[in-house]
């Protein structure tokens, strides 16, 4: 397969996956949506999904412990509180050598794994 760099490229046609402005939104299952940011460096594409935002966070004193058990057990994405107080999911991807397929697998597995952890938080799908 050959090696793109634009992550828009890798996003363009892929099933479940809409280009929308900064990101993309991603349909893990039917009826669910999530948002992930993608912010692109020289050597990676940070991956960015909100799980809640800031007042939903206030009424949930234990979310930085629920947050470390998570990320314990997790592999490629991490959860943490960021400087707006929203709790979110992120991933980065390294450029090198990246393919198409395996940009896809981060992209649907941080927004699957934001949207799972937003669902046993809340209840809802929000994000």
């Amino acid at each position: 397969e050959q090696v793109m760099s634009d992550w828009r490229q890798f996003c363009r046609g892929a099933e479940g996956v809409v280009i929308v402005g900064d990101g993309v939104d991603v349909f893990p299952s039917e009826g669910r949506q999530h948002h992930i940011v993608i912010r692109e460096t020289a050597d990676t594409y940070e991956l960015n999904g909100v799980v809640a935002r800031a007042s939903v966070l206030s009424t949930m004193p234990d979310v930085p412990l629920r947050s470390w058990r998570r990320n314990r057990a997790m592999q490629l994405v991490g959860f943490r509180v960021d400087q707006k107080g929203r709790l979110v999911g992120e991933a980065w991807v390294p450029k090198a050598g990246l393919r198409r397929d395996e940009f896809l697998i981060y992209v649907r597995r941080v927004a699957a794994e934001c949207d799972l952890f937003e669902y046993y938080l809340t209840g809802k799908d929000r994000e």
